[in-house]
């Protein structure tokens, strides 16, 4: 396995034992992962660093929830865990249905997981430019982008002129990404734009399925899009940890776990 690889997945476990488990100590990380003690320290500090964790002395503590802060589009990954939630996601569409879809990588594997799989007949409404030149290009949907200005650094239109041209609609899913979900904060994003985008999207959806991977759970950013019981889905992967699943059911929100 390549070592950065790696790396990021000690990390990622990390993060989830120590939201399961409130705290650790170093020596039971290096224990566990079988490396250093230096290793582990590197670890927990990049981790603090982007907000997931505290360290204390000589361990770590769970925080009550992380800020999470937007993340430039080429250093986005479309990783494993992305493309599982998207196929998972897939099974919820049904033939002849219109869809509205987000932008961000999560929705761009979802957009790929689409396109092989049997369906034939959609009717595709986005504000993502590449998602909507790959549906063009790879099938036969019928492919609906709202107008606006491109938002500089990322592959889709945004502004007043997407929420305004979107209210004009009806579908009957709408795919969303998010940035953070907390259990009493809601969905949130960093930007306040692409948070009103969202909340249009809403506006006109039947069912809402939101796609987040398990890291972005316990997290609040800067804007809210929608409160928890406003989305009907929540698409994540197994690294969720049993105490977040119990909150999420308890909210009466479906939650799919791949």
């Amino acid at each position: 396995m390549d070592d950065q690889l790696y790396a990021e997945e000690r990390k990622q476990s990390i993060v989830n034992m120590v939201n399961e488990k409130k705290r650790m100590q170093v020596s039971e990380l290096v224990e566990f992962f079988n490396v250093t003690g230096s290793t582990i320290r590197n670890d927990l500090r990049e981790l603090e660093n982007e907000g997931l964790v505290t360290r204390t002395h000589g361990g770590v503590i769970k925080r009550e929830f992380q800020r999470s802060v937007e993340i430039i589009p080429k250093s986005r990954e479309l990783t494993s865990e992305k493309y599982k939630i998207a196929e998972q996601a897939v099974q919820l569409i049904e033939e002849n249905d219109i869809l509205a879809i987000d932008t961000g990588t999560s929705c761009r594997a979802f957009v790929e997981k689409l396109i092989t799989s049997p369906l034939k007949q959609l009717t595709i409404l986005t504000y993502d430019l590449e998602i909507a030149l790959l549906l063009s290009e790879k099938t036969n949907y019928q492919v609906q982008v709202i107008g606006g200005t491109i938002r500089n650094g990322y592959p889709y239109v945004s502004g007043s002129s997407v929420a305004l041209g979107l209210a004009g609609f009806s579908v009957d899913k709408v795919i969303l990404g998010t940035t953070s979900f907390d259990k009493d904060y809601g969905y949130s994003t960093p930007n306040y734009e692409t948070a009103e985008m969202k909340k249009s999207l809403i506006n006109i959806g039947r069912i809402k399925i939101v796609l987040s991977d398990s890291s972005k759970i316990n997290q609040r950013s800067f804007k809210q899009f929608a409160k928890p019981e406003d989305c009907d889905y929540l698409v994540t992967d197994a690294h969720i940890t049993q105490e977040q699943q119990n909150e999420i059911n308890a909210l009466g929100i479906n939650l799919l776990i791949v």
